[in-house]
């Protein structure tokens, strides 16, 4: 038994899940050709004085541009500027104008009746049975996707990821969108972050993803279900040192490592995982406890409080159960 949770440890040094990455899935072999016939590149997109080249967005405002679904002020694109609810219903209204065929009417207002510029895509929008927010404010990550889920069919959102859970929501427009390769989030765990306003350089490389699929993302997310059970956020600082902070998101996958080794060394002896099983002269608990902390060169005396409160076995109990 020794000598194979001895093996195991050194291979885990190898393959630490803090270092090891997970390969996108393959895109598949889908025809786009008539999707994206229906948002030809009929426009000769102007040159955004404030779009720097090579930007990691200058494609995608391009493309948008191209497309006729966004637009700039004069020769500016604004990438940094907050995308309001009003320019979200215009790309809304713009989007399915394309799928569908069904026409934006840019009526002429009365004389003296000052009507709003995006007045007649929201009217658009309304009369499609699509609820729109106040068009003067800022447009959250959740509002733009849900209206732009109102519009967009579902054969337009062919999944090319297997993504089943995220760590803030549970909505089944947002995870249709990760699936097809339009959102990845804010971090490697996928967080969505609804309340989070976008900027129009934000919003251009998600929209420019819908009308071209082939710039869709191959996105498999880090498991949050270890943060869920040990009740800490990914920045949650477990360790301090005069040199360096361990976070939960670094410490919590060696923690699940060390884990997982002493269990499959378990289940390849036919023996039942036990917490006081030893290991030399260590308990499997004190070995997950040091092996952990080893991975990172702190001791029990620079943990924070947090890391204090944190009970090895109650964690592996609760992730255990979110794992059935």
């Amino acid at each position: 038994m020794k000598q194979v949770l001895a093996f195991i440890a050194a291979a885990a040094l190898l393959l630490s899940p803090a270092l090891a990455a997970a390969e996108p899935l393959p895109a598949g072999s889908a025809d786009w050709s008539a999707w994206e016939e229906k948002f030809p590149a009929d426009r000769t997109p102007p040159g955004f004085i404030d779009i720097e080249p090579g930007a990691w967005y200058e494609e995608a405002a391009k493309i948008c541009a191209a497309c006729g679904l966004m637009q700039g002020t004069s020769h500016a694109f604004d990438p940094n500027g907050t995308l309001t609810v009003g320019e979200t219903a215009a790309i809304a209204a713009r989007l399915n104008e394309r799928l569908t065929g069904q026409e934006i009417l840019l009526g002429t207002p009365e004389p003296g009746v000052s009507v709003p510029w995006y007045d007649w895509y929201v009217q658009y929008l309304e009369r499609l049975g699509i609820e729109v927010p106040n068009p003067e404010e800022a447009a959250s990550r959740e509002t733009f996707v849900t209206l732009l889920a109102a519009v967009v069919p579902e054969e337009g959102l062919a999944p090319r990821n297997a993504i089943e859970t995220l760590p803030d929501t549970a909505d089944g427009a947002v995870l249709s969108f990760y699936n097809a390769g339009i959102l990845t989030g804010v971090d490697k765990y996928g967080t969505f972050a609804p309340d989070k306003t976008l900027t129009r350089a934000e919003c251009a490389a998600m929209l420019a993803r819908i009308v071209r699929p082939g710039l869709r993302l191959g996105f498999v997310p880090n498991d949050y279900r270890p943060l869920i059970a040990a009740g800490l956020k990914p920045d949650s600082i477990l360790f301090q040192t005069e040199s360096r902070t361990v976070t939960a998101g670094e410490f919590l996958p060696t923690v699940t490592a060390a884990i997982d080794e002493l269990e499959a060394a378990c289940a390849a002896e036919s023996l039942e995982f036990n917490w006081f099983h030893t290991y030399g002269d260590q308990t499997f608990l004190d070995y997950v406890r040091e092996t952990a902390m080893g991975t990172f060169g702190v001791t029990r005396q620079d943990g924070t409080g947090l890391y204090k409160n944190f009970d090895v076995q109650v964690f592996y109990s609760r992730l255990l159960d979110l794992k059935q």
